[in-house]
């Protein structure tokens, strides 16, 4: 699989940031777990409640490649990290068919109840690592909003996403293509992250 076919409603972000000491409560409540086919229909569940039309068979495909994350508080699943290998062209900046080098990232589901407690970002780390950890050397992700023509991560940086603001603060690289902004960044196989805490940066 080249790249999501997912539909997600994409909404404006307008939660204030979250102070330091308190986003660091929320994440110590947050636990992960490696996505099996007993989570399918949970994983469907939640991510439904947030827009994304996703079947319990697509999202079942993609689970057994065994590079998914779920994020849960007191075992129920709160957030989706749905990703399956994929051959990056840095050269020409597309998603092609071939021998696998990066590990394509599904934009994350959280439910509304739990933003704020740093899913996303516990989300990210995971499959970063999980790229890393098998030979991947790239994540990767496609960002479908209508991004004007300008320099992209100046516009993140005023104006973006949750999500897109995540991205840019742990180190991605964007290039537009004829199919929406690409996220990239290089992973060091083996490499561990350094984990980042500065108050300002978005979950």
């Amino acid at each position: 699989m080249a790249e999501s076919s997912f539909k997600q409603e994409k909404k404006a972000d307008t939660e204030a940031p979250k102070k330091k000491f308190m986003h660091l409560l929320d994440e110590e409540n947050v636990e992960i777990k490696r996505l099996t086919n007993e989570d399918i229909e949970d994983c469907v569940k939640v991510m439904r409640k947030c827009a994304f039309d996703v079947t319990e068979v697509e999202v079942g495909n993609i689970i057994n490649y065994g590079k998914s994350f779920g994020a849960t508080v007191n075992r129920m699943i709160v957030g989706v990290g749905l990703a399956w290998p994929a051959h990056l062209d840095l050269e020409n900046k597309t998603i092609t068919s071939g021998d696998p080098n990066a590990l394509y990232l599904e934009d994350p589901a959280v439910l509304l109840a739990y933003e704020g407690r740093g899913v996303r970002r516990i989300l990210l780390a995971e499959r970063e690592k999980e790229a890393a950890s098998t030979g991947l050397r790239y994540t990767i992700g496609y960002l479908y909003e209508d991004i004007p023509k300008e320099n992209i991560a100046h516009y993140i940086l005023e104006a973006g996403s949750t999500l897109e603001k995540l991205y840019l603060s742990e180190g991605y690289t964007f290039f537009r293509t004829e199919r929406g902004i690409l996220a990239f960044k290089k992973q060091d196989a083996g490499a561990s992250r350094k984990e980042k805490q500065d108050p300002g940066n978005p979950e």
